[in-house]
């Protein structure tokens, strides 16, 4: 636990630090410039520090061996985001990836994993103090009612059920309520001030229907009919050729002018026989291999030849083909308008994220290659 000095924690000393070092030494840090009130905020804070004669000791940043113990990502703000605050996150995935992966390519997998979901608390860190300047928060009954729809899709029925799987992700369910209740809040600000905003038109729907059509074809269907003659489990050569015998003349009949429905009433040996051997619309990934060459090849109104598969024959009939159809517009309209909202929604909130660091202090520490903002070969979580 923190111990106080005075009035100030040595957390807060160590944060103020972290602060102060990004002014005076801005060439160690990736950062944004900040607005001036925040460096005026930061100048006086350092001089009530200094002026007071507080010190940080080495030790909270270093063992006495000189062993990295955690570094400070990046600051936002007043707000300090740890190494250790990232891996506990990621606890349960690098356990994961280390069964796959080792050495350089390990470290490499990790520092990208880090930094990765560092930006993301930067991202959350603005978001959260800017819905506590709108004065937007999420009550304990809000909490209480996402849990309950989080178990209901989950098909959990009991807290203790929920209370195990957290564990298993190394959570307990305190911390759960914690992480829930900030995704809360930041939802409802991003909601408030972003996807209130974004507004699309039917016109504009059509617009992209038109313009992206080949993203919304069908697949190549065909509609046929068929008549089948089973083999038997295991067939001889003899049984074979009996079977071929009967399919050869059924083609014969079919060749005079018998009617193709009423063939496979009578002859056809598949579930569909009483329905004149109708399939209905298919796709090549519902054909048989073997039948797939005839379905799309053999011109429609007409009948293949007979066709050998493991199962038995098959004579078919193309009664329709379209190949690559265009979905119908009302069909799709919501699905486009579903794709709008996100792609719009998307870009503003980048767009209104930028905005909020233009008015932040946002330093950043680590780097991409490293991930860690530490010395290269800092010990990483095995």
């Amino acid at each position: 636990m923190t111990q106080p000095i005075g009035s100030i924690t040595l957390h807060d000393l160590q944060e103020a630090f972290m602060i102060l070092r990004r002014f005076f030494l801005p060439r160690d840090a990736d950062s944004l410039r900040c607005a001036p009130s925040r460096r005026r905020s930061a100048v006086a804070l350092g001089s009530l520090l200094i002026g007071g004669g507080l010190l940080l000791h080495p030790a909270l940043s270093r063992a006495d061996d000189g062993v990295l113990l955690d570094s400070i990502m990046a600051v936002v703000n007043h707000h300090s985001i740890t190494k250790s605050e990232v891996d506990r996150e990621l606890k349960p995935t690098f356990e994961k990836i280390h069964a796959t992966y080792q050495g350089p390519a390990y470290m490499q997998l990790v520092a990208s994993l880090e930094y990765n979901v560092m930006m993301k608390k930067i991202n959350e860190r603005l978001e959260l103090e800017e819905a506590d300047r709108l004065g937007l928060s999420v009550t304990d009954d809000e909490v209480d009612h996402a849990i309950d729809d989080i178990m209901q899709k989950n098909n959990i029925q009991e807290r203790w059920q929920l209370k195990n799987a957290l564990a298993s992700q190394g959570l307990t369910f305190r911390q759960y309520r914690k992480k829930l209740k900030k995704q809360l809040t930041v939802m409802k600000l991003v909601n408030q001030e972003v996807r209130s905003t974004v507004v699309i038109s039917p016109e504009e729907v059509r617009d992209y229907f038109l313009k992206h059509r080949d993203e919304y074809r069908l697949p190549a269907h065909v509609s046929l009919a068929d008549i089948f003659l089973a083999l038997p489990e295991n067939p001889t050569p003899a049984q074979i050729a009996e079977v071929r015998k009967k399919g050869e003349h059924v083609l014969r009949q079919i060749g005079r002018g018998d009617d193709f429905e009423m063939l496979a009433g009578s002859e056809s040996q598949g579930p569909n026989a009483e329905s004149g051997g109708a399939l209905g619309n298919l796709t090549k990934d519902q054909l048989l291999p073997e039948l797939i060459g005839p379905a799309f090849s053999v011109p429609v109104g007409k009948t293949s030849g007979l066709i050998q598969t493991d199962r038995g024959f098959y004579i078919i009939k193309v009664l329709a083909r379209e190949a690559q159809p265009y979905q119908k517009f009302d069909d799709i309209k919501q699905t486009i308008l579903n794709t709008l909202t996100k792609k719009t929604t998307e870009k503003r909130l980048r767009l209104w994220l930028e905005k909020l660091r233009a008015h932040s202090y946002v330093a950043i520490y680590a780097r991409r290659e490293n991930g860690t903002g530490t010395p290269t070969g800092a010990v990483i979580p095995q």
